[in-house]
């Protein structure tokens, strides 16, 4: 259904979450978790029957636009391998893992973002943030924030957070709310959080005691082994003083469990990124939640 050979379109993208939730409907549910400032709904698929969930989100910054679609085929490929009860890269039983746990999938967390970065400024159809976003001066092909100009991944209510426009408070934006919302309804494991500069993995959350950042590296180490991604320094988790407010921050915080950032595509790779990246990617991190989950 993915092939991993081409840019897809949000709708696209949608629809085939929706077609493998009834292929696969006895263990996997289709959601839509919010909706966006230009009125998209954000999907999430829980695939598996444990009550204990791992959250795998991608796509919240728009011009990242290689980890959404693969995100989708991962979905794709643990299910086959759940419903076959096949053990998947000869090592994981998905079929008893998703019975122990649950993964929940959330692939486009900032759907606008991610068509202004495919599509364009015409691809949002509210005229007023239209034209605001275009009156940023910022080149489409780069665009990562959501469609009121918020960058999503500063805008989570944690220690971190730094005031960056007027508009912007805490949790102010759709997007947020409905993750948030998300991290909420579950008894949860661990939250990874796919991104696209550098083939790197951070782990290291400066608002959390030596003990959290202890267990965290290790969970890092065995990912490293599996993709092959270097681990991001300490002093690497905010470049800036307004570096902070992010997803993983939020939920490290709040629930004093593993938050994970894995961060695809080579460090060199310009915008808008090339499909070539796609498979690839997967190939270095889709047994990635599969891992978490074993070692859980």
């Amino acid at each position: 259904m993915i092939s991993l050979d081409k840019h897809y379109t949000y709708d696209e993208l949608y629809d085939a979450m929706e077609l493998l939730a009834a292929a696969y409907s006895d263990f996997l549910i289709f959601r839509n978790i919010g909706l966006s400032h230009d009125n998209r709904p954000i999907p999430m698929i829980r695939l598996g029957l444990g009550e204990q969930v791992l959250i795998c989100t991608a796509g919240i910054h728009g011009r990242e636009s290689v980890n959404p679609a693969v995100l989708v085929r991962m979905i794709e490929e643990y299910s086959e391998a759940y419903e076959k009860r096949t053990l998947l890269y000869d090592i994981y039983d998905v079929h008893k893992l998703c019975n122990t746990y649950s993964i929940c999938f959330v692939p486009l967390v900032n759907p606008d973002g991610y068509e202004t970065a495919l599509q364009g400024f015409s691809g949002i159809r509210h005229p007023v943030l239209r034209h605001s976003m275009r009156m940023k001066e910022i080149d489409w092909s780069v665009w990562k924030y959501n469609a009121r100009c918020v960058d999503i991944n500063r805008n989570f209510p944690c220690k971190s957070y730094v005031q960056q426009q007027p508009e912007d408070y805490p949790g102010s934006e759709n997007e947020t709310k409905a993750l948030i919302e998300l991290f909420h309804s579950y008894e949860t494991v661990a939250y990874l959080d796919f991104h696209s500069r550098g083939r790197l993995i951070y782990y290291y959350r400066n608002a959390m005691p030596f003990l959290y950042n202890q267990k965290s590296f290790r969970l890092a180490r065995q990912l490293q082994k599996i993709c092959h991604y270097a681990l991001g320094k300490k002093e690497e988790e905010f470049l800036s003083v307004i570096s902070g407010g992010n997803s993983v921050n939020y939920y490290s915080e709040t629930f004093q469990k593993p938050a994970i950032t894995i961060e695809t595509v080579p460090d060199e790779a310009s915008f808008p990124l090339s499909a070539d990246y796609q498979a690839e990617t997967y190939a270095e991190i889709r047994s990635v939640p599969l891992a978490v989950l074993k070692m859980s």
